[in-house]
């Protein structure tokens, strides 16, 4: 059976790892293959955001932390800070994740969106490096906060789509046959 880590505990770099996992998309619901060899599945809840050196933890605190790895990004800047502001308000109206710093913007890769802000008279770049964006406005301080908070499953428990589909298990598979 894998590792379920079922716990984000934020930043807590007390506590000493067991293994680390790189991961470049942070999804709340992936298998994944530790730094130790070891099949784990990450179970947290729906949505629950994971940043870079995050302590993951199983039922029986085995404690993994998160790296992130880099991946390809289009790096946007734009000629001044008006300008950069404006495309800050056009990406951030389709909803689209961005990681934002006082010179640029950085977003997964979209023909559509890297079109619009060469329309808008924006600079567009493909970078490889760590992508970590800004949570949403209703991820606050207590983001890593689980005492009493309601689910519809139990942490380390399959949902519905989960049992139906087989898709941890299928994706543990792959990871494993990745490496």
């Amino acid at each position: 059976m894998p590792i379920q880590l079922t716990r984000n505990l934020g930043q807590s770099p007390d506590l000493k790892p067991n293994a680390t996992v790189r991961l470049t998309r942070q999804r709340a619901r992936v298998a994944v293959v530790l730094s130790t060899g070891e099949s784990a599945a990450i179970l947290l809840s729906r949505g629950e955001p994971m940043r870079d050196g995050d302590r993951l933890a199983s039922h029986d605190d085995f404690y993994v932390a998160v790296e992130n790895s880099a991946e390809d990004l289009l790096e946007i800047t734009a000629a001044n800070s008006i300008d950069l502001m404006r495309l800050v308000y056009h990406i951030a109206n389709r909803h689209t994740p961005a990681m934002i710093a006082e010179h640029a913007i950085w977003i997964e890769p979209d023909p559509v969106l890297a079109d619009l802000v060469l329309h808008l008279g924006g600079r567009v770049k493909l970078v490889h490096r760590p992508f970590q964006p800004e949570l949403g406005a209703y991820h606050g301080a207590s983001a890593h906060h689980h005492e009493g908070h309601s689910s519809s499953h139990s942490h380390g428990e399959l949902d519905d789509e989960d049992r139906k589909y087989g898709n941890i298990g299928e994706a543990l598979s792959r990871a494993a046959h990745a490496r």
